[in-house]
C-alpha cells in the first residue's frame, strides 16, 4: 500500500525514472513511485513530464497543486479508475430520494458523533449536549441538525469569538486541512467510479464535488481536532503547519473496528457507498471514528 506524502515547497523538476519519482533540485533524489500516496505541489516554478504525469494516474497518486496561499487549488484525479465505471454511475444516478436521505442521516450522526468526541479528546465542556444532538438527526436532516451541531462544536473547540469563515489563522488551518481531505474523499468516490458532481445531499449545480462535500463530513472533526492543538501564527500558516495538516492523512480513524488511515479510510467508506448503492441499504455505509491524533503505523 501507498504511504508516502510528498511535498514540494520550492523550486523543482520532477520526472519519472525506471519507475521512480526523481526530484531535482540542488540535487537529485528518487523514491518509488508505487510508494507515493499524495503529491503536493505548494511551488508554483516546478516542472514535470506528461510521462509522470501518466504514471501518477495509473497508480491512482493524489495529485494537489496549491494556490498562492499555499491552498490546494487543484486535485487530479484518474479518468477511469473502475472497472465497470457505466455500472457504478448508474447505480449513482438511479438513487431514490429515501435512499439518499437515509444515507445523509447516517452521515451526520457520524459527523456530529465525530465532533463530539474531538470535545472529549480536547477535554472541553459540552460534549455530551453535542452527542445526544445525534438522536435528533432524522432521515435527510430536515431541522438542519448537522449546523446548529457545528455551531455548538466550533464554540467549544475554538472559542466564544471564534467565527467560522473569518480571516485569522485558524480557519486558514481549517481550509488548508478540509482542500486537503475532500481531495482525498473525491479521489476515492472516482476510483470507484462514482461522479463527485452528483451527491446525495449537496447538489449545487456549480460544484464539481457534490458527492465529495457530503462523505467529507465525518473527517471534517479530524482536522478540527488537530487544528485545536496547532501553535498557530497570526501571520498564517507556516510551513510546519501545512506539513501537519497534509500529514492528517495518515492519522489513524476507526473504520468497522479496525484502526486505518484517513487516506483509506476515504477508500473504505466509497467502497461501502457503492455496497449500500447495490443493495439499497444505508446500513452498509462504513464511516468513519474519530480517534486521537496518532499517525498509522506501516508494517
Amino acid at each position: 500500500m501507498a504511504w508516502r506524502t510528498v511535498v514540494i515547497s520550492n523550486p523543482a523538476r520532477l520526472r519519472i525514472e525506471n519507475d521512480q519519482l526523481t526530484i531535482i533540485q540542488d540535487e537529485a533524489v528518487c523514491l518509488p513511485l508505487e510508494d507515493v500516496a499524495v503529491l503536493v505541489l505548494e511551488s508554483h516554478e516546478v516542472l514535470l513530464s506528461a510521462a509522470l504525469l501518466n504514471r501518477l494516474a495509473e497508480l491512482d497518486v493524489m495529485l494537489l497543486v496549491c494556490d498562492a496561499r499555499h491552498l490546494p487549488s487543484m486535485a487530479g484525479v484518474p479518468f477511469a479508475g473502475h472497472s465497470r465505471l457505466a455500472g457504478v454511475q448508474r447505480l449513482q444516478l438511479g438513487m431514490t430520494e429515501p435512499f439518499r436521505k437515509r444515507c445523509w442521516q447516517a452521515v451526520v450522526q457520524r459527523k456530529i458523533a465525530n465532533q463530539a468526541a474531538c470535545l472529549r479528546i480536547l477535554d472541553r465542556p459540552g460534549h455530551e449536549a453535542v452527542a445526544a444532538m445525534t438522536d435528533k438527526v432524522g432521515s435527510g436532516d430536515p431541522t438542519n441538525v448537522e449546523s446548529s451541531a457545528a455551531r455548538e462544536h466550533f464554540r467549544r473547540a475554538f472559542g466564544d469569538g471564534f467565527a467560522r469563515g473569518g480571516p485569522d489563522t485558524v480557519n486558514s488551518a481549517l481550509n488548508y486541512g478540509y482542500a486537503i481531505m475532500r481531495a482525498a474523499v473525491a479521489r476515492a468516490l472516482s476510483f470507484h467510479g462514482f461522479l463527485p458532481a452528483h451527491g446525495i445531499h449537496h447538489r449545487s449545480e456549480l460544484n464539481p464535488f457534490n458527492l465529495a462535500d457530503d462523505f467529507i463530513e465525518p473527517l471534517r472533526p479530524v482536522v478540527d481536532l488537530c487544528v485545536a492543538g496547532m501553535t498557530l501564527d497570526d501571520e498564517g500558516l507556516s510551513k510546519e503547519n501545512r506539513q501537519t495538516l497534509v500529514g492528517l492523512l495518515h492519522a489513524e480513524v476507526l473504520v468497522d473496528g479496525a484502526r486505518q488511515q484517513t487516506l483509506y479510510a476515504a477508500e473504505l467508506m466509497a467502497g461501502s457507498f457503492l455496497s449500500a448503492c447495490r443493495a439499497k441499504r444505508p446500513g452498509a455505509l462504513k464511516l468513519p471514528c474519530l480517534l486521537p491524533i496518532k499517525m498509522h503505523d506501516y508494517e
